[in-house]
């Protein structure tokens, strides 16, 4: 693995299904340029995507007309956030799978948490909703 100076790049896009999309594939050309495995490359993308998509689904009503996601990488790692301005929720209660008034709730975090190697939800109602995740990179 080669090394890798200290990158970011940020995205904003439109709170929209449509937009997942752009997001979910530069996690993906960004992961592979920094010379993850195919596997980790995929589990990126999907992680990336249900964030996204948890914020587009999520947020009620329009509260929330864009998505921030920004990626930072060094020689160790790849952090990915994804920010909205929706009202928030309990991240231990989401996290468990509760049930919603839409039926189970909280599946896509339970996901990220099981393909990424840290995962932290940070909810203000003033400030939105923040979710971290960070895949390492292995020595080969």
């Amino acid at each position: 693995m080669r090394a890798v100076a200290p990158v970011e790049v940020e995205l904003r896009i439109p709170r929209s299904c449509e937009f997942v999309r752009v997001a979910r594939k530069t996690a993906a050309a960004l992961a592979h340029q920094l010379e993850f495995t195919i596997h980790d490359v995929a589990d990126i993308e999907l992680a990336v995507s249900e964030a996204c998509t948890n914020a587009v689904e999520h947020v009620p009503g329009q509260e929330c007309r864009e998505i921030l996601v920004r990626f930072s990488a060094d020689a160790t790692q790849l952090v990915m956030e994804v920010v909205d301005q929706g009202p928030g929720f309990d991240p231990a209660e989401a996290a468990e799978g509760a049930p919603t008034e839409e039926g189970l709730g909280g599946l896509g975090l339970l996901v990220i948490r099981s393909l990424m190697d840290d995962l932290e939800i940070k909810c203000d109602p003033e400030t939105g909703t923040r979710v971290r995740m960070v895949k390492y990179r292995r020595r080969s």
